[in-house]
């Protein structure tokens, strides 16, 4: 399989290849350019995280290590 890869500046353009490939019937993946890639990082970035509760965290590492020997301790 040959892969082709093409920049085009113009958006028309792009919309007019991507007609032609449909008509025919070849498959085909566009991707965002880097300015979109960046837009969208920075949108998930300043959404944030879900908050975590530090205490429920706490409560289940110290629950999964029960009972788990330690290296270099002494029992």
């Amino acid at each position: 399989m040959t892969q082709i890869t093409i920049n085009l500046p113009n958006e028309a353009e792009a919309q007019w290849l991507v007609e032609l490939l449909n008509r025919l019937q070849v498959p085909f993946k566009v991707e965002a350019d880097d300015a979109t890639k960046r837009e969208r990082a920075k949108e998930i970035i300043m959404r944030g995280a879900n908050t975590l509760d530090s205490d429920q965290m706490q409560k289940h590492v110290e629950l999964a290590r029960q009972g788990r020997k330690l290296p270099f301790r002494a029992e």
